[in-house]
């Protein structure tokens, strides 16, 4: 077998050719392994970086609520993947310059498993009880007269099921967050224009220029307030899966001040990360309820009331996915 020049004993050769071959293969080696240990470095400290910054937006975000609990002692554990509740409000303060305390604009409650979340839509102008403030109520003045903690026992004690978790954003955040997370397409059911903004029946491509004109418009929509909580709902969707689904990571910065800026929670860090590991299917499989009543003039103000018959039917598919 005929052996190639290369596999030649060396003896032969000069011996400083022989140390000059190795000296110089180690330091190419010694070059290559030190540039290797530099970018994996440098992608740890950027791991790290990312981790810490992430943890430091949503620690900014923490803020606990001093409510009811109706687990009766026990307690649920998002850690540990049970199914849990959280209340979804839309205040209307950081739009359009406001500044006050403001109302919930937008109310919604999720049942949240590991393999699905339902997604229910209440109207702000529901009649309802709000403790210390009489019977006759619009559900959303529990967030003005209480703040989150009055909103959660306002809505637990219609709703007749516990509020684990909320979540508070401004309308300032939902643009902010349009701009971070970028361009979604929704299916629009309803041709109009509003703000200056034309969206046609069909697929429609909101951003943060128009996301605003879409989501609260409701005064062209014969559905009124339920075509834009329909709206809202479908833009909260799309924003979560693409929210999800970004891969690049140059974008976490933006959406983190976002987050931090505009976003109030009892969510910690590490249950905010179990959602992520615990929680995969709860955004693939999202089941839309709407809460209907009928509109209603009570001592000259208007309200949406709903029957005892559609409460309880809402109220027990809350039940059912909160027992998965």
């Amino acid at each position: 077998m005929k052996k190639d020049s290369n596999d030649l004993p060396q003896i032969n050769q000069p011996k400083h050719h022989h140390h000059h071959h190795h000296s110089k293969k180690r330091k190419i080696w010694t070059w290559v392994l030190g540039v290797l240990a530099f970018f994996i470095a440098v992608g740890a400290i950027g791991a790290i970086k990312i981790y810490t910054d992430t943890k430091s937006a949503v620690q900014s975000t923490y803020k606990a609520a001093s409510h009811k609990n109706l687990r009766k002692g026990s307690s649920v554990s998002v850690t540990n993947g049970d199914p849990f509740s959280v209340m979804i409000l839309g205040i209307d303060t950081g739009e359009y310059g406001r500044t006050y305390q403001g109302r919930s604009d937008t109310i919604m409650v999720a049942a949240v498993s590991k393999s699905k979340t339902t997604l229910v839509s209440v109207p702000r102008d529901t009649k309802v009880a709000i403790s210390g403030h009489g019977s006759n109520n619009k559900i959303n003045a529990a967030y003005a007269y209480g703040g989150i903690s009055g909103a959660i026992n306002t809505l637990q004690s219609y709703l007749d099921i516990p509020i684990d978790h909320y979540v508070k954003l401004n309308m300032r955040g939902l643009q902010q967050l349009s701009a971070a997370v970028g361009p979604i397409k929704v299916d629009n059911d309803l041709k109009f224009t509003n703000l200056g903004y034309h969206f046609k029946k069909g697929t429609v491509t909101i951003n943060q220029s128009n996301i605003l004109a879409y989501t609260r418009m409701r005064y062209q929509d014969p559905r009124g307030d339920y075509g834009r909580q329909l709206r809202q709902r479908i833009v909260l969707i799309a924003l979560a899966r693409k929210l999800v689904s970004i891969g690049n990571i140059t974008k976490y910065k933006q959406i983190l001040t976002t987050i931090s800026s505009n976003m109030t929670t009892d969510l910690t860090f590490n249950e905010l990360k179990a959602l992520v590991t615990e929680y995969s299917g709860a955004a693939k499989s999202i089941k839309q309820v709407q809460l209907q009543g009928t509109g209603k003039e009570i001592d000259g103000v208007d309200y949406e009331v709903v029957s005892s018959e559609n409460l309880t039917k809402v109220q027990n598919i809350l039940k059912n996915a909160l027992n998965e």
